[in-house]
């Protein structure tokens, strides 16, 4: 058996960054979060009040958006990287932009992830962007481009390029400043059109190195197919892959979607599957270093146990895999992963509480479906606040 550095129940490393005001903040929002009808209440009236200007603003934004947002504004953001880095962990940027409609949004959120670029070459090497690029186009017409491959009317043709250029001068400006950019998973509904895009990015600019990143939801049932395909065209262009894994974040979203529009539901049935499939991904992954940088997006202990068993195995370079956490979530695994001397990052999202307020519910609701995972996250908070008061107030 290799032995491994990595200690999960290290609470004192897990925890060290957040005071004890923020422990008890947490431990508050997850401790709602306990409760599903409490979370589809709160989330329709996160909406109402935020609609209707109502002064609930400063409870949102001190509660659940301080547990799981990096600030406001790029300042804030770059404060918690900074933070972040003095205890060997990097940030993964992303400025919070979803539901746009017109190309002055477009054109702004793309500036916004150029400037997230511009302001982290500053800083240490190995941090990150995340590009969401349903904040570079409408999804109405990403759906609608998907079902004209190939075929586009000549308006659409222009707007389509103009999307593309968006995405490109990113990732250009990524490459010209070593900073890695993580194409984030959406929706079904957009999957063929990104999935394209993605492709194209990492064909263009994953030459000599990794820079571009797609992204598979491995709750999908056609995910390891596709890395199957993806890794045969890399081999055949000449270009490496940058491969993000993550379980997925839409799964009652697309299950319902797919129920109503009478199409086969594209996740799995049960939780076994997509971690079996998750875990058949990594091994695919790993085993081919020369060819593909990998991003472990995961708060399964078990699969992080085993892609750090194959790393050791393979005496891989424990730089060359990188492991990801959301921020507000699994301390844990994040710091004791950097503390073991492994790549590991925060996933930051920074925005206005208005515009967070789409990121805030998937949280919220993605925690409630989870098994365990809230009952998880309570019980090591608990844990560290008993430690901490041990060491404050030991026994006579």
């Amino acid at each position: 058996m290799i032995e491994l550095h990595f200690r999960p129940d290290d609470l004192q490393t897990a925890f060290r960054y957040k005071s004890d005001k923020e422990i008890h903040r947490t431990k508050m929002v997850f401790g709602m979060m306990r409760f599903p009808v409490l979370v589809r209440v709160l989330s329709s009236v996160a909406i109402f009040i935020l609609k209707f200007g109502l002064p609930f603003r400063s409870t949102i934004r001190n509660t659940v958006f301080k547990v799981f947002c990096s600030g406001e504004n790029i300042r804030e953001a770059l404060k918690l990287v900074r933070k972040l880095e003095t205890f060997q962990v990097l940030g993964v940027l992303d400025y919070v932009a979803e539901g746009a409609k017109m190309d002055k949004a477009f054109d702004y959120n793309a500036r916004m992830a150029m400037n997230n670029i511009n302001k982290l070459k500053n800083l240490q090497n190995g941090h990150s962007i995340s590009l969401k690029l349903s904040g570079l186009e409408d999804v109405e017409f990403i759906k609608r481009i998907g079902l004209l491959p190939g075929n586009f009317p000549g308006k659409e043709e222009e707007r389509y390029a103009r999307f593309i250029n968006r995405v490109d001068e990113i990732c250009s400006l990524a490459a010209s400043c070593n900073i890695l950019v993580y194409i984030d998973a959406e929706e079904y509904s957009t999957l063929e059109v990104f999935d394209d895009v993605a492709e194209l990015m990492m064909s263009r600019y994953n030459r000599d190195k990794v820079i571009v990143y797609n992204t598979l939801q491995m709750y999908l049932k056609d995910r390891t197919q596709y890395l199957e395909r993806l890794i045969k065209r890399a081999e055949r262009e000449n270009f490496r892959l940058g491969i993000k894994l993550v379980r997925g974040a839409y799964m009652e979203k697309e299950r319902s979607q797919a129920v109503s529009a009478g199409l086969e539901v594209p996740v799995f049935d049960t939780k076994e599957e997509t971690d079996q499939a998750f875990d058949k991904a990594v091994e695919h992954c790993l085993n081919r270093p020369e060819l593909i940088d990998t991003c472990i997006a995961t708060h399964n202990e078990k699969s992080i146990l085993l892609a750090l068993n194959m790393i050791e195995a393979k005496k891989l370079d424990r730089k060359h895999v990188r492991f990801s956490q959301l921020y507000g979530m699994s301390d844990h695994l994040t710091f004791n992963l950097a503390f073991a001397g492994y790549s590991a990052s925060k996933y930051l999202p920074y925005g206005t509480v208005e515009k967070a307020i789409p990121y805030l519910i998937r949280r919220a609701e993605e925690n409630t479906s989870i098994g365990g995972q809230v009952g998880r996250e309570l019980s090591l908070l608990n844990m560290e606040l008993k430690r901490r008061n041990q060491y404050v107030h030991p026994a006579a």
